[in-house]
């Protein structure tokens, strides 16, 4: 069902190539027939998407696919004024198709219930979601292939532009898009200021604004050359200007995360994207008046040329993980085809990136990469591959499970067990036992329910005081107009109960009330701060809570 969904973009597009230029229905046909063949060629080596790596390449091929409807019509043609007003109206049905069978949708719905409750005609839930597939790959195709332009050609001569499109490219996208770029600076400079690498969660806001900026730039691109409509000339400028620095901190933040971690499909998506969105930028800046048709041709072939082979997506992000995993084995002496006789400890990173590189060409199946990065070929590397992925020769699905055929591996390579103790990340839970004894509490004036993440304001009047929890330094603080009275620290406190459960422990287990207490005082102030459940996750060189739950008992000066 998903391949036979690529086939209708792909078909759409052969279609309107061959009848633009007037082919005969023999060619014309031959050419659907090549498509069709290429989507069952796809079908018969595509695994499916239960491994993000193949879903990836699915959504870019999709992508790629769509992109051609765009301007393969066009392809050899100098028509500017066509290109748009083709495009101008695929947009317009694409809208006008979503609107109507949504409402068509919701109409059936409502009388598929009415028939369920006045009849007393069971409707399983089954038909309400079979409606939806049969509305959205159907009726909502058939609603959009009516608005495709039948005669292409007369396009050219066509200045038709609807007052809508400008309103809301005017009014509505580029309010947001200016909003977005204050941000955006804004952020630069406290980059700037701080000295710091940028988040990446950037990377939303920068997807945000590129196409949200690039849709109203094109939206509005006919009206460029009109007197009355100079707004749009200063928009483009500073629209393209803006989107260099933002395309600029984005790679930063990838690269933050591929020079320690490598590259993955989604990653190396990112950076080909963001490289993309910088050249673009950078051309629409330097010349103000380029034909737009190389935005979608140009970010075309970028995703159906990184599809497969050596500089597809996954075919980067192999290699990189292999050059990675060859890195750790050579530095520490590991790998050939002999077991180093006493074990090796290697430290955390090195750790780390022998397990994630490892896990990774497992889960690609890689297993001559594997092999060349690690100097040897474990016993039964194939059958170890095979049972991480649980894989059924008759279906030809592999579910990634690929942890302790790593562990095997990592072994194999002559790894002291030591180095995983001290690189894992473990979770760990603390609870309140259920059947503690009661804890005796005497001498306090208030009782508050307290949480991660979360600050309250407490007491009345002149005693009115707030207690703020500080997740990233783990503490607990009560405060006053401003100044700190009372410091809780949960970090001695948790890591003496953590130490008393042993090094390697990870998972969940119930406490004494009385181990989850820690009480503090100042200024006046005395506070026992009892915790009921906290969670997190711990390494060698710490622990970091996620969620914590408790009570404070509070005393206040007299």
């Amino acid at each position: 069902m998903m391949v036979a969904g690529l086939g209708l973009p792909l078909t759409v597009a052969l279609t309107l190539f061959t009848e633009r230029r007037g082919w005969p229905a023999g060619p014309k046909n031959g050419l659907l027939v090549a498509g069709v063949a290429a989507l069952a060629l796809f079908y018969r080596i595509w695994p499916g998407p239960d491994e993000a790596h193949h879903l990836i390449r699915y959504l870019q091929l999709s992508a790629g696919l769509h992109l051609l409807v765009a301007f393969l019509p066009f392809v050899d043609r100098a028509e500017p004024r066509g290109f748009w007003q083709y495009n101008r109206r695929l947009f317009e049905a694409f809208l006008r198709a979503v609107l109507f069978s949504a409402v068509l949708y919701l109409g059936l719905v409502v009388a598929l219930v009415a028939i369920d409750k006045l009849f007393s005609v069971h409707v399983t839930g089954e038909t309400y979601g079979r409606l939806w597939i049969v509305m959205g790959s159907v009726v909502n195709t058939w609603i959009f292939l009516g608005g495709v332009p039948e005669n292409l050609a007369a396009l050219e001569v066509d200045d038709d532009y609807p007052r809508g499109l400008k309103v809301f490219s005017q009014y509505v996208l580029t309010p947001l898009v200016a909003v977005y770029l204050v941000i955006l600076t804004l952020y630069l400079g406290k980059i700037v200021a701080t000295g710091t690498w940028p988040s990446g969660w950037i990377g939303y806001l920068v997807a945000t604004v590129a196409v949200t900026g690039i849709l109203g730039f094109l939206l509005v691109h006919p009206l460029r050359q009109r007197e009355s409509e100079g707004w749009i000339r200063t928009y483009a400028r500073w629209l393209f200007i803006g989107l260099m620095p933002a395309a600029v901190m984005f790679l930063m933040a990838l690269w933050k995360r591929i020079d320690p971690y490598g590259l993955t499909e989604l990653r190396a998506l990112g950076l080909l994207l963001g490289s993309w969105l910088l050249g673009i930028a950078l051309l629409f800046t330097l010349r103000r008046d380029h034909g737009i048709r190389v935005i979608p041709v140009s970010l075309a072939v970028l995703l159906l040329a990184t599809l497969f082979g050596p500089l597809g997506v996954t075919g980067l992000s192999v290699r990189s993980q292999a050059r990675r995993l060859r890195a750790v084995v050579t530095r520490n002496g590991l790998g050939g085809h002999v077991a180093p006789r006493e074990p090796i400890r290697i430290s955390e990173d090195d750790y780390r990136t022998l397990d994630g590189a490892i896990g990774f060409l497992l889960a690609h199946r890689d297993t001559t990469s594997l092999r060349d990065a690690i100097g040897g070929s474990p016993p039964g590397l194939d059958t170890l591959a095979d049972s991480a992925h649980g894989h059924d020769r008759g279906r030809g699905r592999w579910r990634a499970g690929t942890d302790g055929v790593t562990s095997e591996i990592v072994a194999w390579l002559g790894v002291s067990p030591e180095s995983r103790r001290l690189a894992d990340t473990r979770s760990f839970g603390l609870t309140v036992r259920p059947d503690s004894p009661a804890l005796r509490i005497a001498g306090y004036d208030y009782v508050m329910t307290v949480a991660s993440g979360r600050s309250v304001r407490a007491l009345d009047g002149a005693d009115s005081v707030e207690v703020v929890s500080d997740t990233a330094p783990n503490r607990l603080r009560v405060t006053h107009r401003g100044e700190t009275l009372i410091t809780f620290a949960l970090d001695t406190l948790l890591q003496s109960a953590l130490d008393d459960l042993g090094p390697g422990h990870s998972g969940y287990v119930a406490l004494p009330a009385g181990r989850l207490h820690v009480a503090a005082e100042g200024n006046g102030y005395r506070g026992l701060l009892v915790l009921t459940s906290v969670y997190g996750t711990r390494t060698r060189r710490g622990f970091t809570l996620n969620v914590w739950n408790g009570e404070l008992f509070l005393a206040v000066p007299r």
